[in-house]
This record gives C-alpha cells, structure tokens and sequence, in this order.
C-alpha cells in the first residue's frame, strides 16, 4: 500500500472538509458534539500506515459518503465492506467506481488524493451511519487480530536470507530485529545471524570489531559462522600480502600476529573450498609449528579452485621445502591422537579409509560434533549402521552418543529403531527434495537446506543423467506436499545457483524458470523478493528464452504488479521494463502491455512519482518508439512530465566535463543510468565496470573519477574492497547504493550534484 506523507493527508483532509462541506474539520479533531463519531474515521488516514476509510460531506440538505482508498487493491477490499454492510439496502452505492465531478472543488480533492480510487453513495444519514459503524468496529479488530499473529521464525529467517542474497542490508536487519522484539532466539544464536549479515555483505572490520568477537572465538560455532570469521581475518590481515605478491612476508605476518589473536578458528576446515579459507589453512601448513605437510598436500590437491587462487596457494606451498607428512602409526591410531590434537579435519580424513567398528564411530561422531558438515554426518551414521546391533547398543550406552545421534535425527526418541541413517543426510539437492516428498514434516529439512547450500557442488548436478529433469520435476511434486518447508528454503536455493562462477548455466534454464515461478507463488511484495525476481529473469534472457518462455516471465510480472502495484514499487517496475528493452523481444505487445500498466500508476500517483523515474520512464518510453502515445499514457500530466524533465536536465548539466565510474554487476541497469547522463550531458564521461577484482584499469578509473557510484548491493565480491582502498581521500567520496536498479543510481547522483 501506498503511504501518503503527513503533508498530502492534511492538506486532503483540509480540502475535503471546507467549503461545500458544512461538516468543520477542527470540530472533528477536537472530537465536538456530534462531530466526534466522524474522527475515528478521521483518523485512519492520519495513522504510520493509513488505512482506506469513508468521509461524509454534508451539502445541500443532504450528506454524501466517499469511500476513500490508495489502490485498486485496496477499493476492492473497501467495496466489498461497503457492499456487505451498507450496499443497496441502505444506500445508492451497487459497488461500482464514482464518476466524480472534477468541477467540483471537494470532489476534485478526491480524485487528486486517490487517483480515482474512491466510491459514493448517498442514503439515509442515520441509518448509513450506524452500518458504517458496525463495519468499523469489526475492521477494527480484524486488523487487530491479523497485527496481533506472529510471523512464522521460518518465514523470518527466510525473508533475512532473502535479504542477503539481494544485498539488502536494511531488510536484513529488519528480519534480524523481529526476532530480537520477539524473543525467537537467544543471544549467541542472533549473534551467528549478525556474522553471517555483515559477511555476507563484506563489512570485515566491522565484523571484527564486534564486542562480542571474544565470546566468538570461544564458543562453538555453527559451520558458516566460522566460514565468515576466517574470511574475515584473511580480507582484513593478509589480503595486501597477496595483492602485493609478498607470499614470505604473508606466512611471517601469520605466525607473529594471526595465528596467535584467532588460533580458535583452525580447529575445523570442514572441507571448505572457499579461497581465502584454503589460503588462511595454506599458511597454516607452511607457518605451523610443527609445519603440516599432509595438509599442504591435501589443499594442493583440491580440485575447481579458480587459476589466480590456485597460483598464491602454490607459491605458498613452495615455502614449505623437502617436507613429507608424517605417517606414523595406525590409521586409526593417528585419527584418535589427531582428534585429542583438535585436529579433526585431519582425523576425519584418516577415518574415511578405516574399517567400521566402534572406535571409528565413536570418532566420527566427535568429528561430526565439530565440523558440523552433512558429509561428516553421513559418513557417522552410514559407519553406525555398518555395526552390529550389539555394537550399536553398546555405542548407545553412552549418553552423549545417543543424544548426538537424536540431535541428527530431530527428534526425541533414542533408541536404534529410531535411529537416523545415513540416506536421512542428503548429499544433494536431488536427496533433499527426496527426503523432503517422503517426509513432508521432516524437522532438519531448512537446517539441512541451508547446510547444503554451501556445502554441496553445483557441478554434480552436470555429473548425473537425467538430474536436471529429475530436480526440475521433484521440485514441482514437492511443492504441492511441502510447500511452506519449499518456500522458506527458496533462499538457499537460490544461493546455491547464484554463487556459480559460472551462473547462469545453459543447462540449468529449466531449473532457473522454476525458481522464478516459486519466487512469484511465496512472495508477500518485499522489495528484496522483487529484486530477486529481476536478477532470476536477466539470467533467463541471458540464455536465451521461446517465446512461450518470454510470455510467461512477462506474465509473472504482470501478476506482481496487479498485486503489488504502489508508487513505492515504481523502481522495481521500470528497472523490469528496462530490462525486457536490453534484451531480444518475440512479443513486443506482452512487453508493452506491462509499460502501460506502469503508466496507469505513474498517472494516478503522479504527485508522489519523482524526477528520476519521469525521466526513466520517458526513455522506455523513446526505446520503444511509443512517443506518440506518451499523452495518452499520462494523460493530462504529460506537461508536468515535460517541465520535471528539464528541471532535471539542468541538473545533470552539471556533469559537464567531468567523468563518472558506475560500479555495479547488474550491467542492465548500469548501461540505462549512462545513456540518461550522456544524453543529458554531451560532455560527461561515463565509465562501467563489473569486474569481480581489482585490475589497472579499474585502479585508474577509482583514482581520476570525479564521482563514483558503486552498488553495494550487487557488489559482494574483491573489488568492492580494492575501490575503496584505491580511492584518494581528497577526492568526492563513494557513493554507495543499496539498490541494484538503475532508478537508484541516478537518484544518488542527483541528489549529489543538487548539494
């Protein structure tokens, strides 16, 4: 819904309340006499979030009522408790939109305030009255009743993640306060949620200045939070060491100063491949003392690590000279001293090529316990299983083995029957959708999902025949079976696809549209879920879609806007449009059937619609040779739109001679912001870059641009560090942008060149 400032409420209200209304508006506000039953009604516009309501006027020996809403929406909802409570019985009112009298100063003030979306009727006052106000007091506490139902803590949790995903932080941290103000988790719990918030969006000093980074380090701490605090340490301390290829001085500067201040957090890799963990792990095995040779090894060894990551870790690797893991004793043996060493990444390791008994599971589940991977966890139970049933029963005699293995399996039974196996531990997505069809109430299902979604290898889905059709399938079955468990996991899925180097993959189309298709059905109109949507549908026309393909993307959209149409949306909207226009179009009415739609909203929320999305509008608007049609999309505001343009150009006039660096990985929208500079500004040059690191073309742009515009939203990789490191302190500073659409950009910079 739509909130119309303080400022556009009152000067309505004074408008509507004056002459040709005998009704006095500072009566009702002061609650006199017969005036007082009118200010409840009053006062839901005057509310944080106003409310649709109904207002009299009292003219000409008769009282007329104007039921008064934001959106369409909004007067459907309104219409049909105006039909239920008053309707013909009572009144004039059929439910049908008023044809209002624009000659007429109070009905004028109206239609300016709600767009057209109003209803009249006329009747007897009395009895109108008393329905009207049978219908507020069980408005009142139906509102009551929905303010009053908490949120599910998975719909939270997945709107945070959501949130994340986007780069939102204000979204994020929203969430985050929710379940604070609710009392959902504890203290260490929203903790781990503010690590992964700040690193996810790559605030590491921030992050390290946490007051509570000492309990931090303390505690035990889930698998992504460990992540987070190593990258952490790796962008803030030893990053230089690598950009400056200084690989001697990085081990040095880890064993006087790292390894002593964060030892805590090399108790467990956990098997990560994520770049600056395997390096923190590389110095380790050089820097150790003792050095770690079998480590260095097994790091060397892993496999898809890009090339320029690759490099460094050799280089490190190298530093260890003539140096051969040790390989005393048993397996298992080495395994038992390797886990009272905390070493379990090592000890797991060994254990993987030992024969089943006891003693391995015993050690798998102390493994399981620290590194809390899924990986460790099937290989525990897939060796418990192996046992006989005496030697489970044994095992089970120890009440820490039995209540670890019913934490795996969520549940508070303990006994063998129902214990979990290791087919409960999915390896996949493919065996999470599995379980999850089998066990629609399966309680580790989101846990599970947002485990494995930086656990698991996207490539695996490449790897086995026929997994694409068999995800893309399963995932449609499960919907209709599991569909709140589907929906609040949709941020891990979509993590998982997104983060691929090589997202979006041409064999992942089918999935990418399914993913699209589950946004729209689990929305509730967030900004973030919105700009998700745009991000899936610019990686579909990437690919390449048909044209049933395209019609159905437009389509979705369209449903969004029907839904959630709002002047507050505008941006979302044209950023869509603007993307539709960058790329091939098979059904150009489809295309211009949502541009109209947008323009039906710009022209009846024409008062709150700003300069920059008038003049985005105006140039979808020319890319797709509507010009003509201009007028009668805005109808009686296209002067209005004429003067803001130019108003906005002599703005932008000020760019004059001096260049400008867009930083952002939506290239879409970042291609729309510098063909509205340069052509409102022939002698402005505009700089683009997308590159996920810093190279000497980017360095020269940070340094000689006069403004520079970086997108934090989509910005979450090396060179959002490397601009902010390269940029000369007595040049303008960065502007930052919460917001990867185009609307957003061209706002900060107006808003910078109007100072």
């Amino acid at each position: 819904m739509s909130n119309p400032s303080n400022t556009d409420v009152r000067r309505f209200l004074e408008q509507f309340f004056s002459t040709g209304n005998q009704l006095d508006l500072a009566k009702i506000e002061r609650g006199e006499g017969s005036h007082a039953k009118i200010r409840p009604w009053v006062e839901r516009l005057t509310q944080a979030e106003p409310q649709p309501t109904v207002l009299p006027r009292w003219h000409e020996e008769r009282v007329d009522w104007y039921g008064i809403a934001q959106s369409d929406r909004q007067l459907r909802s309104l219409s049909e408790e105006l039909m239920a409570f008053v309707g013909p019985s009572y009144s004039t009112f059929r439910g049908q939109r008023a044809q209002l009298n624009l000659q007429d100063p109070v009905e004028l003030a109206v239609y300016e305030f709600t767009g057209g979306a109003v209803v009249k009727l006329s009747g007897q006052a009395t009895t109108i009255w008393e329905a009207l106000e049978r219908m507020r007091r069980v408005s009142e506490r139906l509102v009551k009743r929905i303010a009053d139902i908490p949120r599910p803590t998975g719909r939270v949790l997945r709107d945070f993640y959501m949130a994340l995903q986007a780069g939102d932080r204000i979204s994020a941290e929203n969430s985050l306060q929710y379940l604070v103000d609710q009392h959902r988790l504890d203290a260490l719990n929203l903790l781990f949620l503010r690590v992964q918030l700040l690193a996810e969006l790559e605030q590491w000093n921030e992050l390290l200045t946490l007051p509570e980074l000492g309990n931090l380090l303390q505690v035990r701490r889930p698998f992504a939070v460990t992540q987070a605090l190593l990258r952490a340490v790796y962008r803030t301390e030893l990053q230089h060491f690598e950009d400056n290829n200084a690989p001697g001085s990085a081990v040095v500067y880890f064993q006087e100063v790292v390894f002593p201040r964060y030892h805590n957090l090399f108790a467990v890799r956990a098997g990560s491949k994520i770049p600056e963990v395997l390096k923190l792990f590389m110095l380790l095995a050089v820097g150790g003392k003792p050095a770690k040779p079998a480590l260095r090894d097994e790091l060397l060894a892993i496999g898809e690590v890009e090339e320029t990551h690759r490099s460094y870790l050799q280089r490190l690797a190298a530093l260890l000279k003539d140096a051969t893991p040790d390989s005393k004793g048993e397996p298992l043996q080495q395994a038992e001293q390797l886990s009272k060493n905390g070493d379990f990444d090592q000890a797991f390791s060994l254990l993987c090529h030992v024969p089943s008994s006891k003693e391995k599971v015993r050690l798998l589940l102390q493994c399981a316990y620290e590194l809390q991977t899924l990986a460790v966890e099937k290989a525990a139970l897939s060796a418990f299983h192996e046992l006989t049933a005496d030697e489970q029963t044994a095992l089970l005699k120890v009440r820490w083995n039995q209540d670890f293995l019913t934490q795996l399996r969520g549940s508070q039974e303990g006994t063998i029957e129902n214990t979990p196996t290791a087919l409960s531990v999915p390896s996949n997505w493919l065996e999470w959708l599995l379980q999850l069809d089998k066990e629609p109430s399966w309680e580790r299902a989101l846990h599970t999902a947002r485990q494995g979604s930086a656990e698991w290898d996207v490539t695996s889905l490449l790897t086995q025949p026929q997994a694409v059709a068999e995800f893309y399938e399963l995932l449609n079955k499960v919907g209709s079976t599991a569909e709140s468990v589907l929906h609040d996991a949709l941020p891990y899925l979509l993590a998982f696809f997104q983060k691929d180097e090589q997202f979006p993959r041409g064999e992942f189309l089918t999935l990418y549209h399914s993913l699209l298709e589950l946004l729209v059905l689990s929305t509730e109109g967030g900004d973030v879920d919105l700009v998700l949507f745009n991000d899936l549908a610019i990686a579909l026309l990437t690919l390449g879609v048909n044209t049933a393909k395209y019609t159905e993307i437009v389509d979705y959209a369209l449903e969004l806007w029907d839904r959630f149409a709002s002047p507050k949306k505008v941006d979302w909207v044209l950023d869509f449009i603007d993307v539709l226009v960058s790329y091939p179009c098979p059904v150009q009415q489809k295309r211009e059937q949502l541009l109209f739609a947008a323009a039906e909203t710009l022209r009846r929320f024409t008062e709150r619609i700003d300069e920059v999305q008038r003049g985005i509008f105006r140039a979808l608007v020319k890319d797709l040779q509507l010009d003509e049609s201009l007028s009668d999309l805005l109808g009686e505001q296209a002067s209005l739109v004429e003067q803001n343009l130019e108003v906005e150009a002599n703005i932008l006039l000020k760019l004059k001679n001096k260049s400008v660096l867009i930083y952002t990985l939506t290239e879409t929208a970042a291609i729309r912001v510098k063909s509205i500079l340069e052509a409102a500004c022939k002698e402005v040059t505009v700089y683009l870059s997308h590159d996920k690191g810093g190279n000497d073309r980017l360095r020269q742009w940070v340094r000689n641009s006069d403004i520079i515009v970086m997108v934090t939203a989509s910005a979450k990789h090396a060179a959002t560090g490397f601009i902010e490191a390269n940029r000369p302190s007595h040049l303008a500073p960065i502007l930052l942008v919460n917001s990867k659409g185009s609307a957003s950009m061209l706002r900060a910079i107006r808003e910078y060149l109007a100072k």
